[in-house]
């Protein structure tokens, strides 16, 4: 049995890895997210701090809670893809604006944010988000 302790950890931990990576699987490579490396721990921190100041006080409340815009956390459903495009051309939908930050934000700075929105995807202690689907 001490012998086959080792490998079902290892069996157990990569069956894990790969559940987690298959849930994620919609992150792009850096090379095409303006060189941004969105699970980055770093960059999350500062996307953080860049979301917080930027798109939460009036609108995403503090780290994504929502205020006047839709909550950012547990939202498995805004990909990458969208929220790009969302940020920079922004849209209006039931009478609620988010408004274009293309040329005010660069690109990097646009992926930078999303980093901190998919590290929101499973936030701890927050029920999924109610209006989820409502940007």
């Amino acid at each position: 049995m001490s012998k086959l302790l080792p490998v079902l950890l290892c069996a157990i931990a990569l069956r894990l890895t790969a559940a987690a990576n298959a849930a994620e699987s919609d992150i792009p490579p850096a090379e095409k997210s303006a060189g941004v490396d969105l699970l980055d721990p770093k960059v999350i921190e500062k996307g953080m701090e860049m979301l917080n100041s930027t798109c939460g006080g009036y609108c995403h409340g503090t780290t994504g809670r929502g205020y006047k815009g839709p909550s950012l956390r547990n939202r498995t459903d805004l990909t990458p893809d969208s929220m790009i495009a969302t940020i920079k051309f922004g849209r209006k939908r039931s009478g609620k604006l988010m408004p274009a930050w293309n040329g005010t934000l660069s690109d990097e700075e646009m992926w930078t944010v999303i980093a901190a929105i998919v590290s929101l995807r499973h936030a701890d202690g927050d029920a999924p988000a109610a209006n989820s689907g409502a940007h």
